[in-house]
This record gives structure tokens, sequence and C-alpha cells, in this order.
């Protein structure tokens, strides 16, 4: 267990006002090596240091109302620069915090930032689809990092599996994030331009229980998930931003929606046309959608502006019998 040992305090800047591009320099990035060993996929579990270090999450939380939902979560500065030197437990996340980078492949995957088309997937939610629909629903935040989506779905009242490639990101950020979000006493709108900080209760083992029983995280390689979880109901929903950077893992996203999307389910990616540096993006990804074979897809949802345009494709299963 681990102890936050810096002085806190709320940033009230929009977590969108400084996104992140996904954009990465080549010569640091290469991801073209084949013989990368993927991370096995496992359940992580809210355990005891999570709870032990909740009032230091509270101290660094922010509200984003996102339509008539509010998403509370931790602003990861503070945290991320402790990890980088104090933590031995969160290797990868201090890995990737001491040498500024954003993706090191097959370590870690750039779940600790907040990326740019996660606001995107947001605003399309609230934009079209009242939050009353997604009551009762199973969603999958599939590459999840913070959680925005998995926790926006899941305060609609959703069934959320949150899935990461970092257990560090699930331990340090995702789940404090959902914690808050059950612990919240303010609604939307309680605090919206205001520097009241959030008010938050305390959570009891009870709580824990309830919310294990509607929500669960996994670590590790997508397809290694989509096996551990075979058993599993499949999913209505599924929610994936800014995962198609890397053209070798398409298949394997493809592969991990088809196993794990009902029959009548949709999934949404939102991604940037073309991402710098690593060689993916939307035009290339609806490629291997295509000699796929599996799935109809439609953009829902693009943007105007000139330059790098981001967009969210619509999937369908093509055949559902036998699904």
């Amino acid at each position: 267990m681990f102890k936050f040992t810096f002085n806190v305090e709320v940033d009230d800047e929009n977590p969108f006002n400084n996104i992140h591009n996904k954009e990465k320099n080549p010569s640091e990035k290469d991801l073209s090596e084949e013989d990368l060993e993927w991370y096995k996929a496992e359940k992580v579990s809210i355990n005891t240091d999570i709870l032990d270090n909740f009032d230091v999450y509270k101290l660094n939380a922010k509200i984003l109302n996102v339509g008539d939902i509010s998403i509370h979560h931790i602003v990861t500065g503070y945290i991320l620069n402790h990890i980088a030197y104090n933590c031995e437990d969160n290797k990868d996340l201090a890995n990737a915090e001491q040498s500024h980078s954003d993706l090191i492949p097959g370590v870690y995957e750039g779940g600790a930032k907040i990326w740019e088309c996660t606001d995107d997937v947001l605003q399309y939610l609230a934009t079209n689809f009242k939050s009353q629909e997604w009551r009762g629903k199973r969603f999958l935040d599939l590459g999840c990092g913070v959680g925005l989506l998995g926790i926006y779905v899941y305060n609609c009242g959703g069934t959320v599996h949150f899935q990461d490639y970092n257990r560090d990101v699930l331990t340090q950020i995702t789940i404090p994030n959902v914690l808050l979000n059950l612990a919240a006493v303010k609604s939307v709108g309680d605090v919206e331009d205001s520097t009241e900080s959030p008010e938050y209760k305390e959570i009891q083992a009870a709580d824990v229980e309830l919310l294990e029983e509607e929500v669960e995280f996994y670590a590790g390689d997508w397809c290694k998930y989509a096996d551990i979880t075979s058993n599993s109901a499949k999913f209505d929903y599924i929610l994936t931003s800014e995962t198609i950077y890397n053209p070798k893992n398409q298949q394997k996203l493809l592969n991990t929606i088809y196993k794990k999307l009902s029959a009548n389910g949709v999934a949404l990616v939102a991604a940037k046309t073309y991402y710098f540096g690593v060689g993916g993006g939307l035009r290339q990804f609806e490629t291997v959608i295509t000699a796929d074979d599996r799935f109809q897809y439609k953009i829902v949802w693009s943007t105007s502006t000139e330059g790098i345009g981001r967009e969210i494709l619509e999937l369908k299963l093509k055949d559902v019998r036998g699904i």
C-alpha cells in the first residue's frame, strides 16, 4: 500500500481543455515489433489499499457535467507525479511518467490520460439518447482508461465492465473514479461554475459489495479478456475510444467486439481519421472491417473542423444467426 505525501489542491480546469493527442514519435515508439508479449488478462478487485487512500482521491476530485449526468473523477496529475517517483508497485505507470511517454507498446497504452475522442462519445450519448434508456443495459468500456464512458452509463443505471490494458491504471485511477461516483452526494449542476469542492459520503464494505454486483474491472490484453469472460453475458453496448491507433491491434479489437457483443448489440468506436507516427486511422480501420466481413458499420458522428478529423463509427453484427 502507498500513501500520498504531497499537498493537494483542486484543479478547476475542464479535463478536455488540455486534451492529449495520441500522436507518437515513430523513433520512440516502434509498433512494428511482432514479438511483444501482451499482458495476461485478470479480474481486478477493489482492495483495502484503494479504500485507505480514498480521502486523497476526494481532495483531488472534480465534476464533469454531461447533459443531465455528473461524472466525478480525480485530477490525475498529482497521483501520476507521486507514482513516478515513489511507488514500486505501479511500475507501468511509473515507467511511462519517468520517460514522459503516452505509449510504450506492450507495457503502457496511455490509459492514465483523457483522450480527445472520449468527450465526443460522451456528447454523442448525451445529445442523442435519454439517460433513462441505459438503465438495465450491459456495457463494456473497452480500453477504458480513466473510465469516463463507463462511469457515464453506470450513473445512468447501466451494468459495466471496465477493461484496460494496465492493472495500474485500474487500481490507481479507474476504480477510484468509480468509487467517487458511488460516494457522490451532490448532483448535476450543484457545483457547476463554483469553487466549492464536491461532497462525498463514507464508503462502507456493504457499498462495495453492491457496486461489484453492477461493475467489474479487468486488466490485460483484449482477446485474453474475452477468453476469461467467455461464460459471461454479452453486452448491449461496447464503447471504445482512441483504440485503433496501432494497426497491428485492430483485428484483435474486432475479434474482441465480435466475441463480446450481443446479437442485437451496438459498438461505438471513436477515433481520429489519422494518427501521426503510429499509422492507424479511421479510413485504414474501415478497410480492416470490410475485409473482416462480420460487421456492418456507419459513421454516426464527425467533426466539421479542417485537418485531422474525429468520427464515431457504429458497428453491428451482420449475421446474428447462431450468435
